[in-house]
């Protein structure tokens, strides 16, 4: 399931990769590197995790709308992290490349 999060003109693809296992477990919230998606996630990287697993595509990423104009700063894409996190509440993020930095 896909969740869209407007960010300014932009429009957010927020990815469910897995369901909780338990209502009480913790989110986990994955972050791509750069000029990939959510699909750059294996499903064999977090499926021991037991709460829900989501991936955001990042600006101009996968899913996500294109900026007119550019726009890929890194207070841009820090943006698309915190709009992520107040739809998704206390979650635990992990990232990679451009999503780890």
């Amino acid at each position: 399931m896909t969740h869209y999060l407007q960010h300014g003109r932009v429009r957010l693809a927020l990815h469910c990769l897995q369901p909780a296992q338990s209502p009480d477990s913790h989110p986990l919230l994955l972050l791509h590197g750069l000029g990939e998606s959510a699909r750059a996630h294996s499903p064999s990287l977090y499926s021991a995790w037991p709460g829900a697993v989501h991936a955001l595509d990042f600006t101009g990423h996968g899913a996500s709308s294109i900026p007119a104009g550019g726009g890929y700063s890194c207070e841009v894409l820090m943006g698309d992290v915190d709009i992520a996190l107040a739809h998704l509440g206390a979650a635990t993020v992990c990232g990679r490349g451009l999503g780890a930095y």
